[in-house]
């Protein structure tokens, strides 16, 4: 079976854009453009997760992203995340399909109802886990998350990762991830980490 690749011009755009300027390649760690500062200088509590936006065709990328992602927000940055339920409920209301990020205005009233200083969204641009050919792949996953600010809804970072599980590789092969959610749980804990050292605090409350 093929690997599941982005296939939206507006996705592979954004990914070569920021492999390039990454220098291409593995990096030590995700890379984060800065639009503007972080609300409170990031020191921020109430956060909110949309749904993610699964641009690669594999099934339910965008779930599993999202929901390891959700439980490393609360397990290594302590915040306090609205619910998923309650975030669709507001998509409903908006009339927002699942999937899409809602435009400013919309960001502004989610975030107000939600009572959130931050929302998150992402995008997974490929993910696969699968055989091709006969071969054994190993697993790969590539993504963008973005910081927006709840009250202008504005986007503030976007993070670009890409990584495969042999990425991790050590002596003998041990370290080598095998499975997607192994290595989306590690990625989100690279993309807080990288958040961290960049100026965002884990909630204190």
């Amino acid at each position: 079976m093929r690997p599941f690749l982005c296939r939206t011009s507006v996705c592979l755009l954004m990914a070569g854009l920021l492999l390039t300027l990454a220098g291409c390649g593995f990096r030590s760690r995700p890379m984060v453009m800065k639009q503007a500062p972080l609300p409170d200088e990031g020191n921020v509590c109430r956060v909110a997760v949309l749904p993610f936006s699964n641009q690669c065709g594999y099934p339910l990328a965008d779930t599993v992203f999202y929901r390891i992602f959700v439980a490393e927000l609360l397990e290594n940055g302590n915040y306090l995340v609205s619910q998923e339920g309650d975030v669709r409920k507001i998509y409903r209301q908006m009339k927002v399909i699942i999937g899409r990020t809602p435009d400013i205005e919309q960001i502004r009233a989610l975030a107000g109802r939600l009572g959130v200083q931050m929302v998150i969204s992402g995008s997974v641009l490929e993910m696969r886990d699968k055989a091709e050919y006969g071969r054994k792949l190993e697993p790969s996953i590539a993504v963008v998350v973005r910081i927006l600010d709840g009250e202008s809804g504005r986007t503030l970072w976007t993070t670009f990762v890409r990584r495969e599980g042999r990425d991790y590789r050590k002596v003998m092969h041990f370290g080598v991830i095998n499975t997607v959610s192994a290595l989306a749980k590690r990625m989100s804990r690279e993309i807080l980490e990288a958040w961290f050292e960049e100026g965002l605090h884990r909630c204190s409350e």
